[in-house]
């Protein structure tokens, strides 16, 4: 089986049946912010690059960050019985706490 793409991979995830039109450029905006995230967690330098090993949690953030789309900051909303509360406008802490930081020396 062919490797899929980080775009590819987010477009199953959101989708599993593949029936939803999505727009690339949109998708890839969210890959960006949740690479940007995991870098920063890890104290990446600017002109590194993330680690493979960080895909999934890519994904997952990526993912995280679409299905809030429109209710970005939303504390807690209570509609027909269901009931959403965020921890935080951005990505929450929960999703980045087991990004660990590259320990640098300083010379």
């Amino acid at each position: 089986m062919a490797e899929l793409t980080q775009l590819e991979t987010l477009k199953l995830w959101i989708d599993p049946s593949g029936k939803t039109t999505f727009n690339d450029t949109q998708l890839q905006m969210f890959l960006d912010a949740a690479e940007s995230k995991i870098k920063e967690r890890r104290n990446n330098l600017p002109d590194e690059d993330m680690e493979p090993r960080w895909n999934l949690k890519q994904i997952e953030i990526a993912t995280y960050l679409y299905n809030k789309q429109g209710a970005e900051g939303e504390t807690q909303h209570i509609e027909n019985g269901t009931t959403r509360t965020y921890e935080s406008a951005s990505v929450p802490e929960s999703m980045l706490s087991d990004i660990s930081p590259i320990a640098r020396v300083v010379t």
